[in-house]
């Protein structure tokens, strides 16, 4: 009896588990951000079919935030990060102490500083500080959260500590982590390596102050 109540959720393990790879591999060959977003619908629909699952919910928020920084439009952008807000907030809800959501978290307030930089940096700055602190202090080696911070380093006046030189330290950081990561969940997210590659190509002849 105990092997036939079983078997159901295996097999529905073993869907959602197929269903997933699929679906990310797919995602990754996609290079338009674009031509991605029917993924997010896809992933939206897998959180509603595994409602006690977050990684439905994380990649489909991810999708959302990177498409709307390949948006010029502040409308079309907003309205794709009120769409993913939808997905981390469930993802949040479900994996409150998991680094990778709220790494996550300080994407989306990336991307909610991308559409206005003049107004909406100040406005989001501490909570964006607060999200990358939460995600550092769950796993301080977490490759992603180091790249953000890199990022938000490299792009803040040298008043406030930043600047290249600053953030370059930062990046190197990042890649050693990349290099070192593991993860034996195949639907572990992935993102990052590539980017922290293209960041400290832009800082390759920055000398690294003493």
């Amino acid at each position: 009896m105990i092997v036939l109540i079983s078997l159901p959720a295996m097999s529905q393990g073993r869907k959602y588990q197929k269903g997933m790879l699929k679906a990310i591999q797919e995602m990754n060959e996609v290079n338009d951000p674009a031509g991605s977003l029917q993924y997010a619908t896809s992933f939206e629909e897998f959180a509603q079919s595994y409602p006690t699952q977050w990684i439905p919910s994380y990649y489909a928020s991810y999708i959302l935030i990177t498409t709307s920084f390949a948006e010029s439009d502040p409308a079309i952008k907003d309205t794709l990060l009120a769409r993913a807000n939808k997905s981390l907030d469930k993802a949040l809800d479900l994996a409150q102490e998991e680094s990778e959501v709220h790494t996550l978290d300080a994407l989306y307030l990336l991307g909610m500083m991308s559409v206005d930089p003049a107004v909406r940096g100040p406005e989001y700055f501490e909570d964006f500080n607060s999200a990358l602190n939460k995600a550092k202090e769950l796993n301080s080696n977490n490759p992603r959260a180091v790249l953000l911070d890199g990022m938000m380093t490299a792009n803040l006046p040298d008043f406030m500590g930043g600047g290249p030189a600053v953030a370059k330290p930062i990046y190197l950081e990042a890649e050693k982590l990349f290099n070192e990561f593991q993860n034996d969940d195949p639907l572990w997210p992935s993102w990052g390596a590539d980017l922290v590659k293209d960041e400290l190509e832009k800082v390759k002849d920055v000398v690294i102050e003493e």
